[in-house]
């Protein structure tokens, strides 16, 4: 490499390092990423705060017990069954309100019980849960409380 082409490279290194410095530095208005703010999407025309939670599942077991996570003033328990399944495992959940009502849901895919869904949403809105299902599907849940 020569001095000139070295001299080119450190220069748009230098370049590229002050705009990422700029940009999330919050010098370009609008660009500053909110980390202390909470995540919101759409699901239907209505606000959801989200978050996603991890499941632990043993190396070779086929289910887990009842985990528990709280969030935004719903109370989340979760678990796995069939995770060893071809077709993928199912999660099992409730979700508690903070008036004590409780509804519970099942996603994945499976044949028995049958099983063919990647989103509940509860009957009054108040939350949802995503899971895509499948053998590929990963560890995480997505879990939604109306805004």
């Amino acid at each position: 490499m020569s001095r000139r082409q070295a001299a080119i490279l450190i220069a748009g290194l230098v370049v590229m390092a002050g705009f990422g410095i700029a940009l999330f530095g919050g010098a370009i208005p609008g660009l500053k990423p909110d980390y202390g703010g909470p995540n919101i999407l759409i699901l239907d025309g209505e606000r959801y705060y989200f978050t996603t939670v991890f499941l632990s599942v043993g190396f070779l077991a086929n289910s887990s017990q009842p985990e528990s996570f709280p969030f935004e003033n719903v109370t989340f328990s979760l678990w796995t069954t069939q995770w060893n399944s071809f077709q993928g495992g199912l999660v099992h959940g409730n979700g508690t309100e903070a008036n004590g009502t409780v509804y519970p849901f099942v996603l994945g895919s499976s044949s028995h019980p049958l099983v063919n869904t990647t989103l509940y949403v509860s009957p009054d809105r108040e939350f949802a849960v995503y899971w895509p299902g499948g053998p590929l599907a990963g560890f995480w849940v997505r879990v939604m409380v109306l805004v």
